[in-house]
């Protein structure tokens, strides 16, 4: 499934332009002939209580329309593309495809473009394990007869699909009838060209059947016969069966068990007729199987509610007129399938009145042309990962165009962009970059036919450069942020293609930080990105960037929208320097991986044996001798995974830890498993990290000796040290104890690469160097303490009391707790948690928790926290600011209620169309990205994630109101900017931090500010660490006009931390002085004693700097110069009520009755459909 954001819509509204929010994304109209009248309504793809999330249309050919889709609803996702068809248009045909031979497969693509089709799916099923043949009935155009059935056979199969002479369809069940005869005898046959002959049958096979052996179709005959014809005349009639690969004018008769001697009595010479023929349609111009039917004459005929599996499925409709050929993914994240009934259900709510299943699984594949495109590309995302071979499709064919231009698609022409997925990017240029475009004209069967195009633009916000005039290619460059429309013309056929220009890059970055070769054979891509300054972004075009690496170690290539890094030598590391525009960013290339054993993992030497939490039994480890996979000694391990419904693990660690040398890529070990399912982790520590990184192995779902792997992902700070691997068991209900074998803890290393320059992204909300505006309306967000009420007085608890007490003292209006602030969620954690907030904050401030996933660790529920503190979501306004709260306890939204998804969409379409709502704050505790090179705290679900942002990005878009979304669960503070929203993330406020103090990783609480006069730049968030102390460094002398460093260090629990982004400080300086807390630089202007304060939380420290010299003139301040304040009469002055909104209204403290909106709601009329 493709992460469709269709931010060019979204861009474009930033930019300069109005547009309706959350309706589905306008495309270019389509030329004439159009198929829009085919288009299926957005409410059919996804009913009421379920989203869609995506859906793109185009047009295949005349009177066919493609759709694909996305939806998401309780039970899950699901991805689709459906072909819907005008039988009445005379330019369309429709045949029964195969490769020629009926026991023969080949991908459905082979299949098609075999035979000149343009678009098509797979058919029925086959013999997939033998012989490869189709089951069932196969009719090509004209009549031609390929294969089929009696009535009353064996292995009959349900109703076919049958094409008329007139090109409309029926659904019918068709059947063989079919005979031979020398005239005096007769013998009825039963099958053609089957798979499967069984009883007492008799089957006729033909030179269409292909090579293999007929034998192969017989199930255990009795008695066999077979007879030989050749040019209507037996040649041989013989027990024996060994027909295979039948030349031109040759049949065989093949009869089993009292059929054999029937076909017996005909003799060596005789002339033979054969004869055949469909019935059951009065008109069979082509037909295929179905597998079965879910729909006949508009009633459901079956019953299956719970097989979901991948789908091909055949609908027909209107008498014949009309049918659509659908496929739908399934056993993928992205798409869990249908079962029939949904199926049946879903082209019933369509209109259709007749239903096949054709096939499914791993065959399902929908592959078309679409308009514009010189050759099909497969649509579906089939679940074996790849094209199956199959044995028939049913094609969809054109009739040849003219070479007249009725209409362009323009697409980037170095886009590789696959079938079906985001190109919004492709038409998204930023200020002073380029964009290669490229126009394909087609004709009135939308195939593509050349053309002399015309380029223009439709305002100044571009330049269109074409090599030549008519030139089918044209170089777009960016000249000012805003929408354009791209338009290529040919006489009075237009196409107008929008376009949308951001910024000019102010940071790059790359696709990855590190293409890694094992082998000089292996080549690897990467892009590079542009970042403006308001977050937005897209793919630069190498023709724009200039790179700089070792030309003697690796040979680097444009090749369409990327990069491709081919190895020069065995073994080497290659730093890349990639410029654009005066910005630059660096990557790694490595070629070759060493392999080391770091420890043999023999007498354990070194290592100590530890669990979690206290409830868990001691796991115990001792050498096994000669018990290892080459008969050396290993390491046996013996855990417990009970005591505890908490999450439980259990460690085998190395306290000194050990390095790991080069450029790590994989740690991996042999393990004997014990087939208890329990999942193997490892911890390694990067350079100047204060915790550790997490590395998966495997879940030892095996029995016996295994090697598995874990890759360390790219970006980690070298050199590594590895800690740790363990046992973890998250489910409640699974209490065992196992035992597990280890032997060889190995590394695979890249050669060591030098250390990357990379500029990090730097959100310009985050406050470092002053106080947060007085005049705006202030809130604290604390989060992840992770106590358990096992100690009640631990350091983790004072902790998280000690960021209460001081958030308390800057009297915010409100106080969020956002999730983690417990280790387990069992009801006495949770009091606790109740006992701690209650204690620290008093009754003026309200405050608002918001559940992350420990909070539901150890019973597996929310059920104790919502005893104590209600909701899990809910939706508040305050000062012109819309809250929204969501949980997210299982790593995503459906965990907590997928109703709250609905909801999250419906108040934003509400605060867009409320003029009383300026900008939206969402509070849950797991963001949508993270920084950490290991992730493990986003969002899981990456179409969740997408959908989301997706909507965040539009409402801004559309609206020009402000989104920020704080979280939190990463362990460190970070924030980041995505086409214009904020994403804050907390650090952790109890529990140590994870990363490096200069990169987040701290402990301590944000307070944030919002403007009540929203205006651009509307929010700030001040990052406050806990201070133990404060240090500040600095020259004790220094010259007028000489700048000198100073640098400050926040000292808490043994960490220091840099007083640099994104800690927030504040800083002080004597008259005639200044000082840049960017650059770390202080100057003092006037000769004498000059002071300097650095202020961190509540914890100041002053340093003193003796100045020399003649007094120099300083530098005047420039003047910030802000838009007159205005006030909307609804902006409340001082600290009004939080107003409760929408269908669930939960807080810490004073909890509003609960408001369950009907889902009408979610169809307000200028509100989008859910």
């Amino acid at each position: 499934m493709s992460l469709v954001r269709n931010r060019s819509l979204a861009v474009a509204a930033a930019a300069a332009m109005a547009c309706t929010w959350l309706l589905p994304t306008a495309h270019a109209a389509p030329p004439q002939p159009s198929t829009a009248e085919l288009a299926i309504p957005d409410e059919a793809l996804a009913p009421s209580g379920t989203i869609l999330a995506e859906r793109s249309d185009a047009t295949v050919a005349p009177g066919i329309h493609y759709t694909s889709f996305s939806r998401y609803a309780p039970n899950g996702w699901l991805r689709g593309d459906i072909m819907t068809l005008d039988l009445t248009e005379e330019a369309v045909t429709l045949d029964y495809v195969d490769t020629g031979k009926v026991a023969a497969t080949a991908t459905l693509t082979d299949q098609l473009e075999g035979a000149g089709a343009i678009a098509g799916v797979n058919g029925e099923g086959f013999d997939i394990n033998d012989t490869g043949a189709a089951h069932g009935v196969g009719v090509k155009q004209a009549g031609d007869i390929v294969k089929g059935y009696g009535e009353g056979t064996t292995h009959r199969r349900g109703p076919s699909a049958v094409i008329g002479s007139d090109g409309l369809a029926e659904v019918a069940q068709l059947f063989l009838d079919a005979s031979a005869t020398d005239g005096e005898h007769t013998v009825a046959v039963d099958y053609l060209n089957t798979p499967n002959v069984s009883g007492s049958a008799v089957a006729l096979f033909t030179p269409e059947w292909g090579d293999v052996a007929v034998q192969r179709t017989l199930n255990n005959p009795a008695a066999t016969w077979q007879v030989l014809v050749r040019d209507g005349v037996v040649v041989s009639s013989a027990a024996t069966i060994d027909a295979a690969g039948l030349a031109v004018g040759e049949q065989v008769l093949v009869g089993i068990g009292t059929k054999a001697a029937e076909l017996a009595r005909f003799t060596v010479g005789e002339t033979i007729t054969l004869d055949y023929e469909m019935r059951g349609s009065d008109d069979i111009a082509a037909a295929i199987n179905g597998f079965f039917p879910v729909v006949i004459d508009g009633e459901i005929v079956t019953r299956n509610t719970t097989d979901l599996h991948p789908r091909t499925v055949l609908a027909v409709g209107d008498d014949g007129e009309r049918m659509a050929l659908m496929t739908v993914d399934g056993r993928q994240t992205a798409s869990r399938g249908m079962t029939e009934v949904e199926t049946a259900q879903f082209f019933l709510d369509l209109g259709y009145d007749d239903v096949l299943n054709l096939d499914g699984g791993g065959s399902s594949q929908l592959n078309a042309r679409i308009a514009g495109d010189d050759e099909m590309t497969i649509r579906s995302n089939p679940s074996d990962g790849g094209e199956r071979h199959t044995a028939n499709s049913l094609g969809v064919f054109v009739a040849e165009g003219s070479n007249r231009v009725v209409g362009y698609k323009v697409a980037a022409a170095n886009s590789d962009a696959p079938a079906d997925a985001d190109v919004s990017d492709d038409f998204v240029v930023m200020e002073g970059l380029t964009r290669e475009l490229g126009a394909q004209a087609f004709n009135e069967v939308y195939a593509p036919v050349p053309s002399k195009p015309r380029w223009s633009e439709a305002n100044g916000n571009i330049t269109i450069d074409a090599a030549t005039s008519g030139a089918e290619t044209a170089t777009v460059t960016g000249v000012e942020a805003g929408t354009t429309d791209v338009v290529v013309s040919r006489g009075h056929v237009q196409h107008e293609q929008p376009l949308v220009v951001i910024g000019a890059p102010v940071r790059l970055s790359s696709s990855t930080q590190q293409v890694s070769l094992p082998t000089q054979e292996q080549t690897g891509t990467f892009q590079v990105l542009g970042h403006d300054a308001r977050g937005f972004s897209t793919w630069v075009e190498p023709a724009d960037v200039e790179l700089e690496y070792d030309a003697e170690q690796v040979e680097i290539t444009a090749e369409g929208d990327r990069f491709r890094v081919k190895p020069l030598v065995e073994s080497g590391a290659v730093v890349v320097t990639a410029r654009v525009a005066g910005e630059e960013t660096q990557l790694a290339v490595t070629i070759g991986l060493a392999r080391e054993v770091v420890d043999e993992l023999d007498t354990g030497e070194g290592w100590t044996a530890v669990r979690y939490p206290s409830a868990v039994p001691v796991p115990t480890f001792e050498t096994a001798p000669g018990a290892g996979p080459d008969g050396r000694d290993a390491l046996a391990f013996n855990y417990s995974m009970t005591g505890t419904t908490a999450t439980r693990a259990a460690y085998l660690q190395y306290p000194e830890r050990i390095d790991l040398t080069g450029t790590p890529q994989r740690m991996g070990l042999w393990v004997h498993g014990d087939g208890s399912g329990v999942w193997l982790r490892g911890n390694i520590y990067q350079a100047g990290a204060t915790s550790p990184s997490t590395i998966n192995f495997a879940y030892v779902t095996w029995t016996g000796w295994r090697y598995v792997e874990a890759d360390i992902p790219a970006g980690l700070n070298m050199p590594l040290e590895f800690f740790r691997f363990y046992a973890v068991e998250t489910n409640p209900a699974k209490q065992y104890s196992g035992r597990l074998m280890f032997q060889d803890l190995t590394l695979r290393a890249a050669p060591e690469v030098p250390a990357l320059e990379v500029e990090a992204e730097r959100n310009p909300a985050i406050v470092t160097g002053e106080a947060l505006p007085e005049d705006w309306w202030q809130f604290a967000v604390v989060a992840d303490a992770q106590f358990t009420a096992d100690a009640p007085d631990s350091p983790v608890v004072e902790a998280a009391r000690r960021s209460l007490r001081e958030i308390v003292a800057r009297e915010p209006e409100f106080i969020v707790v956002n999730g983690d602030w417990v280790d387990r969620g069992f009801p006495e954690d949770i009091a606790l948690a109740k006992r701690v907030l209650e204690e620290e904050i008093p009754d003026d401030i309200p405050y608002f928790y918001v559940p992350g996933n420990h909070e539901m660790a150890g019973p597996g529920n929310l059920d104790a926290w919502t005893d104590e503190f209600g909701d899990p979501w809910y939706t508040l306004d305050h000062n012109g600011t819309r809250i929204i709260v969501r949980a997210t306890p299982g790593y995503n939204y459906r965990s907590g209620g997928f109703d709250q998804l609905l909801d999250l969409k419906y108040q934003l379409a509400d605060a867009a169309a409320n003029d009383d709502i300026d900008n939206v704050i969402v509070f849950q505790h797991h963001p949508l990205t993270e920084k950490s090179a290991t992730g493990g705290s986003t969002i899981t679900d990456p179409y969740e994630k997408a959908l989301v942002e997706e909507w965040f990005t539009e409402f801004h878009a559309a609206t020009g109101k402000g989104v920020a979304l704080h979280a939190a669960g990463t362990g460190t503070f970070e924030a980041a900017m995505f086409d214009g929203v904020h994403q804050f993330t907390n650090g952790n406020a109890g529990k140590g931090p994870n990363g490096s103090p200069d990169a987040g990783g701290f402990t301590g609480w944000s307070m944030v500010a919002v403007d009540p006069t929203p205006q651009e730049q509307w929010i700030n968030v001040a990052y406050v660490p806990h201070a133990d102390a404060l240090e500040v460094s600095a020259l004790e002398a220094l010259q007028t006009g000489e700048a000198g460093a100073v640098s400050a260090t926040v000292v808490q629990d043994g960490r220091r931390v840099p007083v640099a982004y994104p800690v927030s400080a504040t800083f002080e300086v004597s008259d005639g002085a200044a000082y840049d807390h960017a650059t770390g630089e202080f100057t003092a202007y006037r000769a004498g004693t000059h002071t300097l304060s650095v202020t961190v939380n509540d914890v100041t420290e002053t340093v003193t700097i003796e100045v020399t010299g003649d007094d120099v003139a300083q530098p005047a301040e420039e003047p910030s110069v802000a838009p007159e304040p205005t006030v909307a009469p609804w902006q409340s002055k001082g600290k009004p009520e939080l107003r409760p909104v929408g269908p669930n209204v939960g807080r810490g403290k004073g909890n509003a009755e609960v408001n369950v909106i009907d889902n009408d709601l979610f169809a307000i009329d200028g509100l989008p459909g859910a």
